[in-house]
């Protein structure tokens, strides 16, 4: 009779774990929300919009387990602008295997094509394409037009917890990928691609957040391949490759004289080729607060026009008030910085007189003349620090000798 009660309660057990496994399955298949199911075509001419946000909304808001998005490869899907709205349930993943193109045309308002926004916890990943179809809207506004500020491609606001991986992004409007009010985002293993005299298309934007990994990636564009603005801290740049673009750029800060930080910075292992700056911090008059604790490491320039500099009097219109007020650029590192400059100035640290720059140390870097037979040089005011092993150009302002690391 033991043996018997032992095989029944092992019977029941059985069961329950297989009613138990059932369920899981059962709610690992209702977690799984493919766009085709909610009415999306991917023919690339119809509008898909509408069963996007009815599937985000199931995905989101609806679900009571970890969600998949799914958007399937071998589909072409337009769209309009769409808010992927939190905060959700759980978790979310969105397997971005197709391609999306937005539609053409020119919106008066909203600076974002595909917003994602407080969400915490989400995974974008895939090896689809986001076509911006800028085109129109550069042209417009050369002539005057339209709106300055263009749509972003793909924004993160006020998210946690984000990734994004695998994507390819073409043509945007403005901004390929930017980040606001977000942590720990990691942005790895893109492509960013747009002619080189589109407007304001930067590759990625960070501004006013933290812990922002961006490595394993390609971009070249007309703007800026990374561009960190305004609040960010704890920024990792690494094995970019730029260009072409304006390089990889800390700022422009303390704009309308503004308090504006950037801090805590390590940009390393990145290649920039035939890009007009190379590594870049810029800064406005009158503005106030700091960039600090900034370092470049083991960065390769091909025929840069500029491949360092700090600008204290950052003024792309040429007609600026002057300011005594300034950011403050302190406890900047550059290590290994190697390549060629196109021009003759391959170092500029155009530093404010009322607040110069501080703790500058350049340690082995060695940057020459793309062209043969010619040299490059320095041009340094008002900034103080030293120059470690090799410098070449040598800087006339930095002190020569090993700094305590």
């Amino acid at each position: 009779m033991a043996g018997q009660n032992l095989i029944v309660s092992l019977f029941v057990l059985l069961l329950l774990a297989s009613s138990s496994a059932a369920t899981e399955i059962l709610a690992d298949k209702s977690s799984i929300n493919n766009v085709l199911d909610f009415g999306a075509i991917g023919d690339g001419n119809t509008n898909d919009t509408l069963a996007f946000v009815n599937a985000w909304s199931a995905a989101c808001h609806n679900s009571t387990t970890r969600s998949t998005l799914i958007i399937p490869a071998g589909k072409t899907f337009l769209l309009s602008r769409i808010n992927f709205e939190g905060p959700c349930n759980n978790f979310i993943y969105v397997a971005l295997h197709g391609n999306l193109k937005r539609t053409n045309e020119i919106w008066q308002e909203g600076f974002s094509w595909l917003l994602f926004i407080q969400i915490n916890g989400i995974n974008i990943t895939g090896s689809g394409e986001l076509d911006g179809q800028g085109t129109d809207w550069w042209s417009c506004k050369e002539k005057k037009q339209c709106p300055d500020d263009a749509p972003n491609s793909l924004h993160m606001m006020s998210c946690t917890d984000a990734q994004i991986r695998g994507l390819r992004l073409i043509n945007s409007t403005m901004m390929h990928v930017s980040v606001a009010k977000s942590e720990r985002v990691d942005i790895s293993n893109i492509i960013i691609i747009a002619p080189k005299d589109s407007p304001n298309t930067d590759g990625i934007h960070v501004q006013e957040s933290k812990f922002v990994n961006i490595s394993n990636s390609i971009i070249g564009t007309g703007d800026d391949c990374v561009s960190l603005s305004e609040g960010v801290e704890d920024i990792t740049i690494r094995n970019v490759t730029c260009g072409p673009g304006h390089g990889i750029s800390i700022g422009s800060l303390g704009k309308d004289e503004s308090r504006a930080t950037a801090s805590n910075i390590y940009v390393s292992n990145c290649t920039l080729t035939q890009t007009t700056n190379g590594v870049r911090i810029k800064t406005w008059q009158g503005g106030s607060g700091f960039a600090r604790n900034i370092s470049f490491v083991n960065i390769t320039m091909n025929d840069v026009s500029l491949p360092i500099i700090i600008d204290q009097y950052y003024c792309p219109n040429s007609v600026c008030d002057v300011h005594e007020s300034a950011v403050e650029v302190i406890d900047v590192k550059y290590i290994g910085v190697t390549g060629s400059s196109s021009r003759d100035v391959a170092v500029a640290l155009n530093c404010s007189q009322s607040v110069p720059c501080n703790g500058i140390v350049m340690d082995s870097v060695n940057l020459w003349h793309a062209n043969e037979g010619e040299e490059v040089q320095s041009h340094c005011i008002n900034a103080n620090g030293s120059a470690r092993n090799q410098v070449t150009p040598a800087v006339s302002c930095l002190t020569q000798g090993n700094l305590a690391s």
